[in-house]
């Protein structure tokens, strides 16, 4: 859900005005102010007053979630980076189902039994947790309260202190954390990336009419633009593009009439800006992420530089709020009763003993993309692989034991970094197995010294390949081995 009221206010009277109408206590028992006149006669009255002063931090809490149109930051990415809320559990199920699988008529025409057999369709399913709770904290005094109402524009100050502070950290938060996780699926290679090749020396008009191809493709079902290979469509309107600023700086100066969108109205609408994606506030995601954080390479950040433009799906993000307050009230479907909205959370306590207010603002959820949604990013540099290489490269395993192998696959412009285990003909007719995740089965009856052969080939690139010995050995000498490879 979105929030969707936003209040405009222009001096410290009509931000005082809004906040006793939206409080019943206040409303009921106190004046509006009048344009023009003094604010302290008001703000007397509430500070000087424990009812009327805790009904007014209420409303200041109200005032945060409404957003004030004054010098708050729009998120460019709120609009397709926000999902719908968590009422109950801590995990959501993200399920997709693959298009059914097609029988030759004449193949099974006289097979009279095949009707009767079942056909499993091709269910994708991920679970995805609650990994996102957070809390901002700061701190506002009496004293602050009463100078608010004898300060010119201090009553805008005093909001923008508790505001500014804390529903403006959550949401630079939000899209920093957004932004590094479609960079990290890029430099992994679960997004499909595209050179355009020639980039330097092409005109904004030629760059354009290569991701209009691209971006036309994607609207027929297709399986290469979604790491699972599902055949998914995604239609124009769905369609988000993400692009640098560079980018967007020549798009609408020489190309506006063409872009890849249909009108002027519609691209506008389905645009989105990011601060160039090899841009990082390393420091801040460290705080927010913690073990989470992966820091990407020099050389990463340096391909991510390149990247002028990238197209997702607009429900790529799967990003859930936890409603920690799942009684709904008020006036819009956005507020919980509890003065919360959009799964935020927004309390205060006073301190008796300091004369100061804590606030926090409290936001749960989950942070995920999905790689059940086409997306796609496009890059000056030359698509490729460079090599595939298997760890461990040599390895002794004994009859119906299990090895764990790993491929590292280096690469040039962010190509899919997946690989297909195989072992060779000879260890596969004898039982042995591998499966995608590289983990290794031997049968009890293999052969004492036999060899495996262990083949991890590039999903983007079936001449590169990377190979590993296997061999197995007498339980006791693979013992031994495994304990001096310890060492």
């Amino acid at each position: 859900m979105e929030i969707k009221n936003k209040l405009k206010v222009k001096n410290d009277a009509e931000l005082l005005s809004y906040m006793i109408n939206v409080n019943p206590v206040l409303r009921e028992e106190i004046d509006l102010p009048v344009q023009g006149e003094s604010l302290a006669p008001i703000g007397k009255v509430i500070v000087n007053n424990e009812r009327y002063k805790n009904a007014f931090i209420d409303s200041i809490n109200l005032v945060g979630l409404t957003l004030i149109h004054r010098n708050a930051w729009d998120d460019p990415w709120e609009n397709f980076t926000n999902s719908e809320m968590m009422y109950f559990g801590d995990t959501f199920r993200e399920m997709a189902v693959d298009i059914a699988d097609v029988f030759d008529y004449n193949y099974y025409a006289t097979d009279v039994d095949h009707f009767l057999e079942n056909v499993v369709p091709n269910i994708y399913e991920y679970l995805h947790h609650i990994n996102y709770q957070k809390f901002y904290k700061t701190t506002t005094s009496d004293t602050q309260m009463a100078m608010a109402f004898n300060t010119e524009g201090g009553l805008m100050n005093l909001i923008d202190e508790v505001i500014s502070s804390l529903w403006e950290a959550y949401k630079y938060d939000k899209y920093i954390v957004n932004k590094y996780m479609l960079c990290r699926r890029i430099v992994d290679g679960t997004v499909t990336s595209k050179q355009i090749p020639n980039y330097d020396n092409l005109t904004a008009r030629q760059r354009v009419a290569f991701i209009k191809n691209v971006s036309s493709l994607m609207t027929f079902r297709n399986p290469n633009y979604n790491p699972v290979g599902m055949r998914i469509a995604t239609p124009f309107e769905k369609q988000i593009a993400i692009l640098n600023t560079d980018f967007e700086a020549d798009l609408t100066t020489e190309v506006l009439a063409t872009s890849f969108f249909r009108n002027d109205a519609e691209m506008k609408s389905r645009l989105a800006l990011v601060d160039g994606y090899g841009n990082h506030d390393v420091a801040r995601l460290t705080e927010v992420l913690g073990s989470q954080f992966v820091a990407f390479t020099t050389d990463e950040l340096q391909a991510l530089s390149n990247i002028p433009v990238a197209i997702i799906d607009d429900e790529f993000f799967q990003n859930k709020t936890y409603a920690l307050d799942s009684v709904r009230g008020g006036e819009s479907e956005d507020v919980f009763t509890d003065g919360s909205a959009n799964g935020i959370k927004r309390t205060n306590f006073y301190n008796p003993e300091t004369l100061k207010n804590n606030h926090w603002l409290h936001y749960w959820g989950i942070k995920a993309t999905s790689v059940l949604k086409q997306a796609v990013v496009f890059t000056k540099d030359i698509v490729g692989i460079t090599s595939v290489t298997v760890s461990p490269s040599t390895a002794s395993v004994y009859a119906g034991q299990k090895l764990k192998l790993s491929a590292t696959v280096l690469t040039t412009g962010f190509a899919n970094k997946s690989v297909l285990w195989t072992v060779d003909s000879t260890s596969a007719a004898a039982g042995v197995t591998i499966n995608q995740n590289g983990e290794l089965s031997v049968p009890s009856t293999a052969v004492n010294e036999s060899e495996i052969t262990v083949t991890a080939t590039s999903v983007y690139d079936s001449t590169k390949t990377g190979t590993a010995t296997v061999t197995v050995v007498s339980t006791n000498a693979a013992k031994n081995t495994n304990k001096n490879s310890d060492r």
